[in-house]
């Protein structure tokens, strides 16, 4: 199924099960790794971070869809668009990651976005810059997560030979 059928199945899914009073949010992505083209929906969930030429480029905002299961409408979600360029990373992540804290500061999208750059630059494959970036999420809570927290870091390498 496409973005906007597996949303809809989803939220007709948690809906019907647990009723109007339990949501979910989520990042449904579909990459076509011939092409690098990249299609998403937030249901109410943090936007990819892209890494390009080892810096952090900004996307255009990204109008969330309602969080599943707590969807009113029958207006279609936004999906959005994005090329990717070989060599580019995207990083996605759960809010748990963004608002760890430590003595009541969040270790936020900014520190999130300045690590993977560094990390990124300094030459590192990116299983190696991931290691990494959970290790300083973990420690910047004294290795007790307070929130679910995932993160997967794609690397495109461009179209196959």
């Amino acid at each position: 199924a496409d973005l906007v059928a597996s949303y809809e199945a989803i939220d007709v899914a948690l809906a019907t099960q647990f009723g109007r009073s339990t949501f979910v949010t989520g990042l449904l992505l579909d990459l076509d790794v011939a092409t690098g083209a990249v299609r998403w929906l937030t249901a109410g969930h943090l936007p990819p971070l892209l890494i390009r030429h080892d810096r952090a480029v900004t996307l255009p905002p990204a109008r969330p869809a309602t969080p599943f299961g707590l969807r009113f409408s029958d207006g279609h979600p936004p999906v959005h668009t994005l090329q990717l360029e070989p060599g580019d990373r995207l990083a996605l992540y759960t809010d748990g990651v963004v608002e760890a804290r430590r003595l009541g500061q969040f270790f936020t999208e900014e520190r999130l976005a300045d690590f993977v750059v560094r990390e990124s630059a300094s030459g590192l494959d990116g299983a190696e810059v991931l290691r990494r970036l959970i290790r300083a999420v973990l420690d910047h809570q004294h290795g007790v997560l307070q929130d679910d927290a995932t993160i997967l870091l794609l690397e495109w390498a461009g179209p196959p030979a």
